[in-house]
Order: C-alpha cells, then structure tokens, then sequence
C-alpha cells in the first residue's frame, strides 16, 4: 500500500491525526487528536450527566420501569440544558475527521510527488 493510503486509513479508521503522525507531521497530527479528544470528551460528558438525570428520576419515582416512560425521560434530558454543546462538539469531531483524512491525504500525495525523479528530456 501506498504511504498516501496508509495515512488515510489511519486518519479514517484509528484516530484523526493519526495518519499525520505516521506522515512525520507531528505538530498537525497532535493538534487534531487533542480536537478530538476534546470534541468526544464533551460528548461524552454530557451523556454521563444526561443518564445521571434520567437515573435520579427513576430512583425517585419507584421501582418499576415503564419502557415508554424512561424513553420520555431520556427525551427530556437529551434536549435539555446543554444539548446544544453536544451537537456543537459532535460537529467537531466530524469536521476533525474530515479534516484528518484529507489532509493526511493531501500531505502524502505531496511528499510522493517530491519524490518523483526529475524526468530528463533527453530520453523523450
């Protein structure tokens, strides 16, 4: 496989900025995973504050679970306060992603075509 192609699965499949920092771009390759990181941090934040509330509000109503109750709570929690910081971060980690692979793409496909010889013109 080619190096253009190993940086995009990398970038695609593992981490964005992984496939940077198999292309020896270590400062844009750090600077996407810590995006990332951040971005899925958030997410996941919230989700861990959003199960919080629905479990609180279950453990205050009795024992017994109703399937269409606990969706309705789980509907409440995730449009409430902060929903909003998740979809912003979400759209992040989709844009570092995106970034990530093209770019990784980008750098490789560059960095093969400097290797190329110079074509010498007598041989034409």
């Amino acid at each position: 496989m080619s190096r253009s192609t190993n940086a995009v699965l990398m970038s695609a499949f593992v981490l964005p900025g992984a496939g940077h920092l198999y292309l020896k771009h270590y400062l844009r390759g750090i600077a996407l995973i810590v995006a990332s990181l951040a971005c899925l941090g958030v997410s996941v934040d919230r989700a861990m504050q959003q199960a919080s509330i629905v479990l609180e509000k279950l453990a205050s109503e009795g024992d017994t679970v109703d399937p269409g109750q606990l969706a309705d709570l789980v509907a409440q929690a995730s449009n409430g306060q902060g929903s909003h910081a998740v979809t912003v971060a979400m759209l992040g980690l989709a844009g570092c992603w995106v970034i990530g692979i093209v770019d990784a793409y980008r750098l490789a496909r560059n960095r093969q075509g400097r290797n190329v010889p110079p074509r010498n013109p007598a041989m034409q």
